[in-house]
């Protein structure tokens, strides 16, 4: 596969803020992931140099092929960025034109895009002309049931230069509750002159499978599927759904040892303990460590609770 194909025809992760860092990429991709992205970064951010905003861009050699996903609302705030992360080793560039969350709403940036298309077919043709990589789109269904996207919207991002785009398959004002809407995403990657990634609700290799059949649909993104469970990447490529002995400890220490070389402690049990709160879960037991896990100060306490966890599930076999 190019490093482009990684992304569009595979198994991506969604980038997640607060989650989707370098040790949690690098984690998913050693079990299956195909396509990594940056957490959203902030164009305006890059543009001025922003030292808060650099350090999103920091990553591993092992994760390549990465994109880098860029939000904002300027044109020109894009263009600059562009520029800059084309040096930077990455493969493409993702415009984010989905995150439905309210402060990022407020700036004119994320799904507030798809009420302003000529904005957004400005910005995409902006971080075009900008740079040599590919670009990408991330989009909803539309802003609201009442107001979606046209059905046209891949071939109109296309003509604006996009080489991609991934469809997450609610509207903003659903924001992450609700199922997704297959028929929604369908509607929009039906006779697509570009690869489409589906992206919503997948949990389970079924899950995939029914993005997958959707006319026009190329690849496949998991986003809060892989929180806690990254052996989902395994198992949607055919291999085994669930960890096997020892499995949850040596990913769990694996990508402790990656956030202590990233972050220096204390600040990086913030980003562990929200991790570990999605490892502990579905077995008898797990409830109890999830107590403790929101209070983990040091690599032992870390290291003890995915002991416990092991016990607990393979112990009494």
């Amino acid at each position: 596969m190019s490093d482009i194909t990684c992304y569009t025809h595979g198994l991506a992760l969604a980038p997640m803020a607060g989650y989707t860092g370098s040790p949690f990429r690098v984690v998913c991709r050693t079990l299956g992931a195909t396509g990594l992205v940056t957490e959203m970064v902030t164009a305006a951010g890059i543009s001025r140099r922003s030292v808060k905003s650099i350090r999103y861009l920091r990553y591993l050699p092992e994760e390549k092929p990465l994109g880098v996903q860029l939000f904002g609302a300027k044109p020109a705030d894009f263009s600059r960025s562009a520029e800059l992360v084309s040096t930077l080793g990455f493969s493409f560039i993702d415009i984010n034109a989905g995150c439905p969350v309210k402060k990022v709403l407020s700036s004119g940036s994320g799904a507030a895009l798809l009420r302003d298309l000529p904005r957004l077919f400005e910005v995409v043709r902006a971080t075009v002309a900008a740079t040599s990589l590919p670009v990408t789109v991330k989009i909803r269904l539309g802003f609201s049931p009442d107001e979606p996207l046209p059905e046209g919207m891949c071939g109109l991002l296309c003509a604006a230069g996009a080489s991609a785009v991934t469809i997450h398959g609610r509207y903003r004002s659903d924001m992450f509750g609700g199922a997704v809407n297959p028929e929604g995403i369908e509607r929009l990657s039906r006779n697509s002159p570009v690869p489409v990634v589906a992206n919503g609700d997948v949990k389970s290799p079924a899950d995939g499978e029914r993005l997958l059949s959707l006319e026009g649909v190329t690849g496949l993104m998991v986003g809060r599927g892989a929180l806690g469970n990254p052996w989902i990447f395994r198992a949607l490529s055919g291999g085994p759904p669930k960890p096997g002995p020892g499995e949850i400890r040596q990913v769990i220490a694996r990508q402790l040892e990656l956030m202590l070389a990233e972050c220096p402690q204390p600040g990086m049990f913030n980003a562990m303990r929200g991790h570990l709160v999605h490892y502990l879960k579905g077995f008898p037991g797990a409830a109890c460590l999830r107590d403790r896990a929101v209070r983990v100060a040091t690599p032992r306490d870390v290291l003890e609770l995915a002991d416990e966890a092991e016990e607990l599930i393979w112990g009494a076999l």
